[in-house]
């Protein structure tokens, strides 16, 4: 009978010990952004977001070029319907500004002023205003 129940409370000790051993990695989201402040100037896409990509991004991302198509026609619907190109709940992960922002092959073309504020557009929102 003491044979049993050792047996018994040595089995109940491994089992806790094989669960008590088991870990879990949580991927932890970055969080969303502040929504704008109310004093947060309003970025305008047809103002100041179009003119940048006129100025700077058109001429290798133009209608029949390298996607997406950042002409004054075809930049808003290119930018939302592409997948990640524009995250308004977490504008940093934007392909978009994160491409601007980084640098890179893109550093000759784009400003940091630009990248500033195509995120400020995202971040309200990115609207087709």
């Amino acid at each position: 009978m003491q044979n049993k129940k050792l047996k018994k409370l040595i089995t109940i000790f491994f089992v806790l010990i094989i669960f008590s051993s088991c870990s879990r990695d949580y991927i932890v989201p970055d969080p969303p952004a502040a929504p704008p402040s109310p004093t947060e100037n309003k970025i305008s896409f047809e103002l100041q977001i179009l003119p940048i990509f006129d100025e700077k991004c058109v001429s290798c991302h133009g209608p029949g070029q390298t996607p997406p198509d950042l002409s004054n026609d075809h930049a808003y619907q290119a930018l939302t319907t592409m997948p990640g190109m524009v995250d308004t709940i977490t504008p940093g992960n934007s392909t978009l500004y994160k491409k601007m922002a980084s640098g890179g092959s893109m550093a000759q073309y784009c400003t940091k002023a630009n990248a500033d504020s195509v995120y400020k557009w995202i971040r309200q929102g990115a609207r087709h205003n």
